[in-house]
């Protein structure tokens, strides 16, 4: 549940982003951002899913449902990666060409930066600057990495997936839909 705090900060930044641009109303801008949203409440349903279907522990502790938490932890690893594809699509280049706060306040190019990177009149260049850096931290660095491994590997978490999939049952169900008939293996040395 933690990244989803962490990816709705992320839809906030860059929702504002789109505001300080002008480009907030587009439909292609809105469709995106809905989409940070749903794989993050997503996220934060699988989270939810994963405690309320544990079981207490003989201490008294609670044990999350693994399979549960292994899918949520699984999705963690693309969703977040995804909300910050998403982000940094929004945000364009000007993520990638921030001035420095060095050159915002020089004399020979502030001028420069406070035209060419300006948005909408009543919001201050400082402004979309600073939400920019916001956004070029979060989509970079170490909360990506731990995103993709903080909670393991992602081929770990596969594992401990097939492992409690219940294959079996899934193919007894199944076969029963298909008018199959259970039969039995013959040894090998029938």
């Amino acid at each position: 549940a933690c990244k989803t705090g962490i990816m709705d900060v992320l839809t906030g930044a860059v929702s504002y982003l789109a505001q300080i641009q002008g480009t907030a109303k587009g439909s292609h801008v809105r469709d995106k951002i809905t989409e940070m949203i749903h794989l993050s409440e997503t996220l934060y349903s699988s989270s939810i899913a994963c405690s309320a279907e544990g079981e207490p522990t003989p201490s008294g502790a609670y044990m999350v449902d693994t399979m549960l938490a292994n899918v949520c932890k699984q999705n963690v690893t693309r969703f977040h990666f995804e909300v910050a594809r998403l982000a940094i699509d929004l945000a364009g280049g000007f993520i990638a060409t921030l001035p420095s706060e060095y050159d915002l306040q020089s004399e020979e190019v502030g001028h420069l930066v406070q035209k060419y990177f300006s948005g909408v009149a009543e919001i201050p260049v400082d402004d979309r600057i600073k939400i920019g850096r916001l956004i070029e931290a979060m989509t970079g660095g170490t909360v990506m990495i731990e995103s993709m491994h903080g909670a393991g590997s992602p081929q770990a978490q596969r594992i401990m997936i097939f492992r409690e999939g219940d294959l079996e049952n899934k193919i007894k169900m199944a076969k029963a839909l298909a008018g199959i008939p259970s039969r039995k293996r013959r040894k090998k040395s029938e």
